[in-house]
């Protein structure tokens, strides 16, 4: 059965994950939805789809099995409740919700209603992350004594001053809410929770009115020590290194690179099996929705990464480092 998904949000990640829907196995695109009237018809040419008038409609349609959404992150609680009432199966872009209690809320109600509910975390899906995955099962890592991320890019300097991405109270920390929180999935996976933080960040442009630039100084449960750096107005970067007593795991590109170093050696580059990550999730939405699967990155993932969203931003508030709260 091919599953008909919707995408809620128009933008340019709503056209990417439109593009995705398109490409991926098992799922079909059936339209998409944006507050806008503009965006809506323009969509519907471009894509060959239905337009619907509003959300409440498009949740009707019976070919509709699930929404894909990117939408600003306030109305994240809002649209999955949405969806919970109408039964239709949720993929929520990352972070789930700006605030724990906004996060508990979502999950409770898609609970309820019984439909599934997958975070956008896609980037732990990318191939040098599973490799680096396959590396500490296997004891190749050793034991980790550290992490260094960096996820950044220009997208400050390009959005109108009106842009949500550029609004403060959508993007908290700046390039951290949209960007950075991917690399903290992406610890959660490889390294796990998260005991405290420290955070550090900048605002000193008169544009953009979000923060330039923040880094996060992180102790894992684990022992481990870490920090991620974010940017939103510096050139592309997407990277991690992955710190073991055995090796060092050097991922680039955003996970198309990937080099290891023994002790003793130098960095070897590695082989790595191409993957669309994007598509990838999809793939797996598709299976989650016809019962052949569980999400890899559900609820309790994407709670995780709210909760530490949440103590990041309390520690720029307080300048102090806070526990996570999960």
């Amino acid at each position: 059965m091919a599953v008909g998904l919707g995408i809620v949000g128009l933008g340019w990640w709503g056209r990417v994950l439109a593009n995705a829907v398109i490409a991926a196995e098992g799922v079909e695109l059936t339209g998409g939805f944006a507050r806008s009237e503009e965006s809506r018809a323009t969509f519907s040419d471009d894509y060959e789809t239905a337009i619907p008038e509003s959300l409440e409609s498009m949740l009707a349609d019976p070919n509709l099995h699930g929404i894909v959404v990117a939408t600003p992150h306030s109305t994240h609680r809002a649209i999955i409740e949405a969806a919970a009432a109408a039964g239709k199966a949720v993929l929520m872009e990352k972070p789930l919700a700006l605030t724990v209690e906004e996060g508990r809320a979502a999950v409770a109600a898609a609970a309820a209603a019984g439909i599934p509910l997958q975070v956008g975390h896609q980037r732990r899906r990318t191939a040098a992350n599973r490799h680096i995955r396959k590396m500490i099962d296997a004891g190749e890592i050793g034991d980790i004594q550290m992490v260094e991320a960096n996820q950044s890019v220009p997208n400050a300097l390009n959005h109108a001053d009106d842009a949500w991405r550029r609004n403060r109270a959508e993007s908290p920390l700046g390039g951290m809410t949209s960007l950075g929180v991917h690399k903290v999935d992406t610890m959660h996976y490889l390294i796990g929770p998260m005991r405290r933080v420290s955070v550090f960040t900048k605002n000193e442009m008169d544009r953009p009115e979000i923060d330039e630039a923040t880094v996060i100084a992180i102790e894992f449960e684990s022992g481990a020590v870490g920090s991620l750096v974010t940017s939103f107005v510096v050139p592309v970067i997407s990277r991690l290194s992955l710190y073991g007593m055995k090796a060092t795991a050097f991922n680039d590109y955003d996970g198309k690179s990937l080099e290891v170093q023994q002790v003793g050696g130098g960095r070897e580059p590695v082989d790595l099996e191409p993957v669309d990550p994007v598509v990838d999730q999809l793939v797996e939405f598709g299976k989650v929705i016809r019962g052949e699967a569980e999400p890899e990155t559900g609820a309790a993932e994407g709670m995780a990464v709210v909760s530490v969203l949440e103590a990041m931003v309390e520690s720029s508030e307080t300048g102090r480092a806070v526990d996570v709260r999960y």
